[in-house]
């Protein structure tokens, strides 16, 4: 299977996921794994009409979704930073807070999840560090120095979903949202005081802390083109990072708006630019 994995859209759903259907169509992708932050932009003010523009994007990208899924594609749709805070009801950067019941409607229309295991890589917002690991995770023993590990990218997966299945319960059904909360810890690295979580962790505190021998996917941290971070893990763990959408404050493309190709019969991962697929990037929507 080949998968496409891509970045956050922040809003651009229409650019992006033009990029993503030439990319299914051209390169025989059956599955798109997206990697969160489909919420806020960069903006002087939050006004009706910003409210407006978030949610004619996740409406877009619901029925893209939708449709995507009948053709018979695998799609999973993995919670960001930004999305979470509307899940939660807290201000975070960007967030608008006159939108929290339609925003959480078509977040669960899509069936947001919190991690995906592609081709052995753990994808995920910001990256899995092994403290966060140990607070939420049932992890039986840990990896040895030069041995094999007690767990995988499929089982880290499954465990973060099913945690975050329980939690999304707990705050809808009893208004408790304590569960919830542990998904959108804050290290240092981003600028908080706690242990970094799923969706906050830094490519820095990633490298440092992140699960020995795990190979992963993220987004979260904007890159110029998709591509393998230089900095590697203690044990040799490897990072792709895919946040080539995002822009700055002036709305300019800080990326060449690339997703990722993995593909689970040569193991192979590459870029995939606008350009390769027929499509221009050119940051604006």
């Amino acid at each position: 299977m080949r998968t496409i994995v891509v970045g956050d859209m922040h809003q651009k759903q229409h650019l992006v996921l033009s990029i993503v259907d030439n990319a299914i169509r051209l390169l025989g992708a059956r599955r798109v794994v997206l990697l969160g932050d489909y919420c806020d932009d960069y903006s002087p003010d939050r006004d009706e009409t910003d409210a407006e523009k978030l949610l004619r994007g996740l409406e877009y990208q619901v029925d893209w979704v939708d449709r995507t899924r009948e053709r018979g594609m695998q799609v999973d749709v993995l919670l960001g930073n930004h999305d979470m805070q509307y899940l939660i009801e807290r201000q975070g950067p960007g967030t608008n807070l006159n939108c929290i019941v339609p925003v959480r409607r078509l977040l669960a229309q899509m069936n947001v999840r919190m991690a995906a295991a592609v081709d052995g890589w753990l994808a995920t917002h910001a990256g899995l560090t092994s403290q966060f690991a140990d607070i939420v995770l049932e992890i039986d023993g840990e990896a040895e120095p030069f041995g094999e590990p007690s767990y995988s990218a499929e089982s880290l997966a499954a465990q973060l979903n099913a945690v975050f299945d329980h939690a999304l319960t707990e705050m809808f059904e009893h208004g408790n949202d304590e569960e919830l909360l542990l998904f959108n810890l804050c290290g240092p690295g981003r600028g908080g005081a706690c242990i970094p979580g799923p969706l906050w962790a830094s490519t820095s505190e990633l490298t440092v802390l992140g699960m020995p021998h795990l190979n992963q996917i993220i987004g979260h941290t904007p890159v110029y083109s998709v591509y393998e971070l230089e900095e590697q893990g203690f044990s040799g763990e490897r990072f792709m990072a895919c946040d080539t959408f995002s822009t700055d404050f002036d709305f300019r493309p800080l990326g060449d708006g690339s997703v990722l190709l993995a593909d689970d019969e040569t193991h192979e991962m590459r870029p995939v630019t606008p350009e390769e697929v027929d499509c221009e990037w050119t940051g604006a929507c």
